[in-house]
């Protein structure tokens, strides 16, 4: 509910919650092996509409079936209400398939 409420009110917020959904949706869309490389960070910078976005991307838990539970939270210069930034989870299977709401 704060999401959509900031998502409205602030231009800053919405920036970062619709790159973040962008990006989401890539990761989501990468092989389910890329998610589990040891040693390879997940996490990166980009730049989008001239700002630096940093995305902190990590696999913080592994069902018993193999289904990865990868979040993504946002950091940029920006300033947004309370300074809350955009954060995202999303599900990847073995079998490739991805579960992510947006």
């Amino acid at each position: 509910m704060i999401d959509r409420w900031l998502t409205r009110w602030s231009r800053n917020y919405a920036f970062l919650r619709q790159t973040l959904d962008d990006v989401g949706r890539e990761l989501a869309r990468k092989p389910y092996d890329s998610l589990l490389q040891p040693g390879e960070p997940l996490s990166f910078s980009q730049l989008v509409q001239g700002v630096r976005v940093d995305f902190d991307v990590d696999v913080f838990r592994i069902d018993p079936d193999g289904t990865l539970w990868v979040s993504i939270e946002t950091q940029a210069q920006l300033p947004t209400p309370l300074d809350i930034k955009p954060s995202l989870v999303f599900r990847k299977r073995p079998d490739g398939s991805a579960w992510i709401q947006l």
